[in-house]
């Protein structure tokens, strides 16, 4: 990407998150409220993740324990685990700048040397990672994925990259969110 594209790319990402936020933040607020009622610990843990070049960034998650409310945590967890919620927290580390829309996905291990080893350190270069990847959207896609998963996501993210553009990042977003609703409908 140019570092115009990349100026454009940033700015999506910020607006996106922005919006995204705005959007579900009532949603947000019932489940922190309903996670405060279920346990009196505090309602987000803190997970460490790595972008491309094996730098640490945390996460925000919600956090749910077991304990005299395990039968409203488990109901809480469903239902945080089915609507992805911990997935939509990951705006605010797109809106801090750790991470984007779109991009390879952030690992929780250290794994640069996967990447070095299949792409360029040019094509490496300002690369965060993504909320949603091109590996995922392949993933949807094709059931044999699971048995050659790692290596399979390090190919696609690396095919990411190589073709990386404005529209391709606008491609992989439409895929993902088709293929989110068709998933929800069946």
């Amino acid at each position: 990407m140019s570092s115009s594209e990349e100026f454009m790319k940033r700015i999506f990402d910020i607006l996106g998150a922005i919006l995204g936020l705005l959007l579900l933040s009532p949603l947000f607020v019932i489940f922190i409220a309903l996670a405060m009622l279920a346990s009196n610990r505090p309602v987000f843990s803190h997970v460490l993740y790595y972008n491309l070049r094996d730098e640490p960034f945390e996460v925000l998650e919600f956090r749910l324990v077991a304990g005299p409310a395990a039968k409203t945590n488990t109901l809480i967890e469903e239902i945080l685990r089915h609507a992805d919620i911990n997935e939509r927290l990951l705006l605010l580390n797109v809106l801090r700048g750790d991470m984007s829309l779109v991009g390879p996905r952030p690992l929780p291990y250290p794994l640069a040397a996967a990447y070095a080893a299949n792409a360029t350190a040019e094509k490496l270069r300002n690369v965060r990672p993504g909320l949603v990847s091109w590996a995922q959207v392949v993933e949807e896609r094709d059931p044999l994925y699971e048995k050659t998963k790692l290596r399979r996501s390090i190919e696609a993210d690396c095919h990411y990259l190589a073709n990386r553009s404005l529209l391709f990042d606008l491609k992989i977003l439409c895929l993902a969110l088709l293929s989110k609703e068709t998933y929800s409908e069946n």
